[in-house]
C-alpha cells in the first residue's frame, strides 16, 4: 500500500513539473510585469516585433505587450506610426532575428529610452520566449530572460501549425494486480477509448489475469470494464493527454477450473498519458473491488 501511494505521489509531482510552463497569455503578462518593474517614471518605451516562425505570432506578442504597457502610467509607448516604420526597416521576413546594435540604432532615432524585443523558439514540447530590455542611453540590459510557454490551440494557430486531432485510441495493457488468492497476478488486455471532448473520453477494456501462485487450482479472472476518463493536466496543451482520473465499472468473471463465478467490479484509476504523434503510452494505477489494486502500462496508437 505504501509503495502504491509513493507511485501516486510521483505521478502528481511529474504532472506538476511538466505543467510549469505557462500558456502564451500568462507568459506575456509575466513579461509585462517584469518590464514594468524595471522602468522609471515616464519612460519612453519602444516595443519591436518578436522574431518567430510566423509574422502573426511576432505581431501578436508585440501588440499584447503594448496593450499591457499602455495601462502603466509610468510608460509611454512609441506611436504605432513610428513603430511600423521601424518594423519595415528591420524587414524580419528576410533578415531574421534583429541584433542588439540594430535595435539600439533604430530606437535612438525614435527618442526611446528603453527597447523591448526578443525571439520565440520551439523547444521540446513547448516554446521558449527570450525577452531583452535594453537601456538606450547606456546600452546595458535591464532585462534578459527566458520564459517557458506551453503549446496550445492559440500558439499553433498563430504559428500556422496544422493541428491533428486524434479522436480514438486502441492499445494493449500489461498489468500486475491482486486478482490472486495469495500473491500478485500478471494480467494483459486491450483497451479502446473515444474522446468526446478535449478533456473527457469514454471507453472499454478487457483484462485477463492469471493466478500463478495458486498451485491446486487453475484460476483466471476476466474483467470487461467500461470507463469514463477526465484529463486533469495537459502539459503540452494537446487534448486528451497528460494526467488523468478514470472511473471504471463492469464485471469480473472468475474461472476456477470448470467453475464460473461472477461479481460486479468498480474502481478508480490514476494515470498519465504521454503522446508522440499518433502513438501513446501511459502508466496507470487503479484500486477498487474486488481486485483491490493494480499497476500497469498501456500503449498503442491514436487515430
Amino acid at each position: 500500500m505504501k509503495k502504491s501511494l509513493c507511485i501516486i505521489i510521483n505521478f502528481i509531482l511529474l504532472a506538476v513539473s511538466l505543467s510549469a510552463k505557462e500558456n502564451l497569455d500568462l507568459s506575456l503578462k509575466r513579461v509585462s510585469d517584469d518590464v514594468s518593474a524595471r522602468v522609471s517614471s515616464k519612460t519612453i518605451l519602444c516595443v519591436l516585433n518578436f522574431d518567430s516562425q510566423s509574422k502573426e505570432m511576432g505581431e501578436y506578442i508585440r501588440d499584447e505587450l503594448i496593450s499591457s504597457f499602455s495601462e502603466n502610467p509610468n510608460i509611454r509607448i512609441v506611436t504605432r506610426q513610428h513603430m511600423d516604420k521601424v518594423n519595415k526597416e528591420l524587414d524580419y521576413q528576410t533578415s531574421g532575428y534583429v541584433s542588439d546594435e540594430t535595435a539600439l540604432s533604430l530606437c535612438q532615432r525614435l527618442g526611446a529610452q528603453s527597447i523591448v524585443f526578443g525571439q520565440l523558439s520551439e523547444l521540446d514540447n513547448g516554446y521558449t520566449l527570450q525577452v531583452k530590455m535594453i537601456d538606450v542611453e547606456t546600452g546595458s540590459y535591464a532585462l534578459f530572460k527566458k520564459y517557458e510557454i506551453s503549446r496550445s490551440s492559440r500558439t499553433e494557430q498563430l504559428l500556422h501549425h496544422a493541428a491533428t486531432i486524434y479522436k480514438s485510441s486502441l492499445g494493449f495493457i500489461a498489468e500486475a494486480n491482486k486478482n490472486s488468492i495469495s500473491g500478485i497476478a500478471p494480467a494483459a488486455g486491450i483497451s479502446f477509448d473515444y474522446n468526446a471532448t478535449r478533456k473527457f473520453s469514454l471507453g472499454a477494456k478487457v483484462l485477463v489475469s492469471y493466478d500463478v501462485f495458486e498451485k491446486e487450482n487453475t484460476v483466471y479472472a476476466i474483467e470487461p470494464l467500461g470507463f469514463l476518463r477526465c484529463y486533469l493536466v495537459s502539459p503540452t496543451g494537446e487534448p486528451s493527454a497528460g494526467l488523468f482520473l478514470e472511473g471504471q465499472g463492469g464485471g469480473e468473471i472468475v474461472l476456477v477450473n470448470d467453475e464460473i463465478k461472477m461479481a460486479l467490479s468498480t474502481g478508480l484509476a490514476l494515470g498519465f498519458r504521454v503522446v508522440t504523434g499518433n502513438f501513446y503510452f501511459e502508466p496507470i494505477l487503479r484500486g477498487g473491488y474486488p481486485y483491490m489494486f493494480g499497476a500497469g502500462l498501456g500503449f498503442g496508437f491514436r487515430f
